[in-house]
């Protein structure tokens, strides 16, 4: 199983990666924007000298595209361009 990893900066997809071996099956989402989150929801991680890490985390499941949908059609689009 692999997992697609999505790193949000205010908002914003800051990186993106893939871990693992195979067709990935989730989606896990790390926000580093916690402004205005509940204490309960933020993960901190030590970095030791370079601090505490802090972001929101969750999984998503990987949902198959719809051919009909528009974003299927906005893809179809752009592969025609690349």
């Amino acid at each position: 199983m692999s997992r697609i990893i999505i790193q949000l900066q205010g908002g914003l997809i800051a990186d993106q990666f893939l871990v693992g071996k195979g067709l990935p099956t989730e989606v896990i989402v790390i926000n580093e924007d916690t402004d205005g989150a509940e204490e309960d929801e933020i993960t901190k991680v030590d970095l030791g000298k370079r601090g505490t890490y802090e972001a929101i985390i969750h999984a998503e499941k990987l949902n198959p595209l719809p051919p009909d949908s528009d974003v299927a059609k906005m893809l179809q689009v752009f592969d025609k361009r690349v």
